[in-house]
């Protein structure tokens, strides 16, 4: 609802829309004795399912020729222990809507990790339309401790199951991985909104890992069978389906992309921010557009021409991604140098292995011409990042990663190997290009230490091919 009301607000500038989302978000954490509020609601309710069972049951004796339509499954998710008594307690004690504190003490993520983005994105409009009252150092607090402590290396979020939400820090188990897509779309508005904010690459790297591999993930190739949860070890029951009973990830997910182009790029009165590296047409809105022709995620090479309606003093402003190895940039070929932006202040480090806090930003500032051509090349470095090893399941082991895309194990092509306790020699592994399989991909292949190969897939297409196991992490 906020942040309807704030793009309601954006496009007609009507102040009652900005004034009642403030409202919304103010509110949060205020009601007094707030489990009475829930059992209240949760028996009305039941009363209102009643009704409708009793007027269905009604109408099917009425019309004993009607034969209702099967609803679709339910998704399949593995739960830990005592996971729904801890629903009821996040319930009554307001944490599962995020209506346990006011807005600027929730300095950390908890509760159902849908409503946690959106609440948190809602907070960012409001800074960014300049109604902060103080929000930003909050919102930094509680985006620092979801990325150290309480999130898997795919960015995905939300550790359980029945809550659909947070758990305890490092409470990161790959099997009970709730992972929702939504909750990483949710995540993807909220480091955009944060990007706009304060220009930091560490919000538009963490937009452009989830985007690949917590959101895509959710999407099967041929665009018509979806994940709704996405756990990052699977003994089987998890597979894509067509549709489901509470079908928000795949309308989430079209809509998302359709706006994907908005995330390339942004602007001031001097300064052009390459955030993302897709390909296509920005249009900057000043004569001026930027043709993007990107290999990413499986080739590192991006070139970025310009036209315009003369030469036009500014500075583009390129995000160096976290994982990139070495970084070259040229102007019409010639090698230029580029003023590099200091990374956001130090962190802890991450559970999960992935700092988007490396990423950083250069800056090219000269006369551009039109037909002017930047073209930037990131190393691609196949990388190990462990786990922190207080993790349950998976502490202590490894996710290979190459790019800005997380790989994983999947039976398909690994018939034979026991996915769960493998444990791969580094120096083995290649990267393979393979135009066929899985719609063309840049693969990854090794050896264990026992002798077997090893075929690492990326994580966005596991579950393409019919029911199988899998597993983003092995020894190493």
């Amino acid at each position: 609802m906020e942040i309807a009301l704030l793009r309601l607000y954006e496009v007609t500038g009507h102040r009652p829309y900005l004034d009642l989302a403030r409202q919304f978000v103010e509110n949060r954490g205020r009601i007094p004795h707030f489990w009475l509020s829930v059992l209240r609601q949760n028996a009305s309710m039941q009363a209102r399912r009643r009704a409708v069972e009793r007027q269905r049951a009604a109408y099917q004796a009425a019309h004993p020729e009607y034969t209702q339509p099967p609803l679709p499954p339910e998704n399949f998710a593995p739960r830990p222990p005592f996971s729904r008594l801890r629903w009821y307690l996040g319930a009554l004690t307001g944490k599962y809507f995020q209506q346990h504190a006011p807005i600027r003490q929730q300095r950390v993520p908890v509760g159902h990790a849908v409503r946690f983005g959106y609440l948190m994105t809602a907070a960012a409009m409001l800074c960014r339309l300049g109604a902060d009252g103080g929000l930003p150092t909050a919102m930094e607090a509680a985006w620092e401790h979801m990325v150290t402590q309480r999130m898997y290396v795919t960015g995905g979020l939300g550790a359980l199951p029945d809550l659909e939400g947070f758990g305890r820090d490092y409470e990161l188990h790959p099997e009970y991985a709730y992972a929702e897509t939504c909750a990483a779309l949710a995540s993807l508005f909220w480091n955009w909104q944060m990007t706009l904010i304060t220009g930091e690459a560490r919000y538009a790297d963490l937009l452009e890992w989830q985007l690949y591999n917590a959101a895509l993930a959710g999407m099967g190739l041929n665009g018509d069978a979806y994940l709704y949860n996405n756990p990052l070890l699977c003994r089987g029951g998890v597979e894509r389906r067509a549709w489901y009973a509470v079908p928000c990830c795949p309308s989430n997910l079209s809509r998302t992309l359709a706006w994907l182009g908005q995330y390339i790029c942004s602007r001031d009165a001097d300064t052009v921010w390459v955030h993302q590296y897709i390909s296509g047409r920005v249009d900057l809105g000043d004569g001026w557009v930027l043709d993007v022709e990107s290999g990413l995620p499986w080739q590192g090479q991006v070139r970025i021409r310009l036209e315009g309606n003369g030469p036009d003093r500014r500075a583009l402003c390129l995000r160096v991604p976290s994982w990139a190895g070495a970084t070259a940039l040229r102007v019409n070929g010639a090698e230029v140098p580029a003023d590099a932006l200091p990374p956001a202040a130090s962190a802890p480090p991450t559970a999960c292995g992935y700092d988007p806090g490396r990423a950083r930003s250069v800056r090219i500032d000269r006369r551009w011409a039109p037909g002017d051509e930047l073209t930037v090349e990131f190393s691609q470095p196949i990388r190990l990042l462990r786990q922190d090893r207080r993790l349950p399941g998976c502490g202590g082991r490894v996710a290979v990663a190459r790019g800005p895309l997380v790989y994983c194990l999947e039976s398909v092509d690994n018939p034979g190997v026991d996915l769960f306790n493998v444990e791969v020699v580094p120096e083995s592994l290649e990267t393979v290009h393979d135009a066929e399989e899985l719609g063309g991909m840049v693969m990854l292949r090794g050896m264990s230490v026992r002798g077997e190969r090893l075929t690492f897939i990326p994580y966005m297409l596991w579950a393409n091919r019919g029911p199988s196991q899998m597993t983003v992490f092995v020894g190493g």
